[in-house]
């Protein structure tokens, strides 16, 4: 089930993290389906999932804005907004605007999630968010295709000018029942991602004013505790 505090998005971007690492890694891993024609009718067939795999198996960064709506089944609704920067392989910085400041940053291998509010950060392994998926995908090493398959829509995606597609993890993904994946139509590139959990709830990430294979330094994936800030470590798993 999709991580909802009861009262703010303070502990969601932990969990947006584990789905869209796993997602990302796959997307950066190589390709060999050919690139087929567009056909809105069946996007299974369509070519659309071998036209983002071969869109994201050269990109080696990217930066941008984000926007992310939860939706619970509830009708609890949490919005937030912020900044992304990606860096092949798996390297991950998710920086969360007020009022719901919070900045997330994976190098790999280790994540740190910082609140500024409580001046506290929790520092995990990347492993331990993604428990169950196959450890090719941490490396950059996977292959949408082959470890998601694609299926008709078990709910109409939206009518924003995007095309979409609907994924399953072919191994068990915590916190994850399927995917949507919308892609712009020439670039093929994802601006949308819905995520949505066993229990329906859904987590919507869009993104805007992306900028591909821009410089990005490593050092930007890794965070610095400062002296007298709480340090909240978890064990893999």
């Amino acid at each position: 089930m999709l991580d909802y505090p009861p009262h703010s998005t303070r502990r969601a971007p932990a969990r947006l993290l584990a789905s869209l690492c796993v997602l990302l890694a796959a997307l950066a891993g190589p390709s060999t389906a050919p690139v087929g024609a567009r056909a809105a009718d069946d996007p299974c067939a369509s070519g659309l999932v071998a036209r983002i795999q071969s869109t994201y198996q050269a990109l080696k960064s990217f930066q941008g804005h984000f926007s992310q709506l939860d939706r619970q089944t509830d009708g609890r609704r949490m919005e937030a907004t912020g900044s992304v920067s990606y860096l092949k392989p798996g390297r991950m910085r998710w920086e969360y605007a007020p009022p719901n400041e919070q900045l997330l940053v994976t190098d790999g291998a280790t994540v740190w999630l910082y609140d500024p509010i409580l001046d506290n950060v929790t520092v995990q392994p990347l492993s331990g968010l993604t428990q169950g998926t196959p450890l090719a995908f941490l490396l950059g090493a996977g292959n949408l295709q082959q470890d998601f398959a694609c299926r008709p829509f078990s709910q109409p995606p939206p009518a924003d000018g995007l095309d979409y597609v609907e994924l399953v993890p072919r191994q068990p993904i915590p916190a994850l029942a399927y995917i949507q994946l919308g892609a712009q139509v020439r670039s093929g590139r994802i601006a949308a991602l819905r995520m949505v959990d066993s229990q329906g709830n859904l987590r919507e990430v869009r993104f805007a004013d992306l900028r591909t294979d821009v410089p990005l330094k490593p050092q930007a994936f890794s965070f610095d505790v400062q002296p007298g800030m709480e340090v909240i470590r978890k064990d893999e798993g």
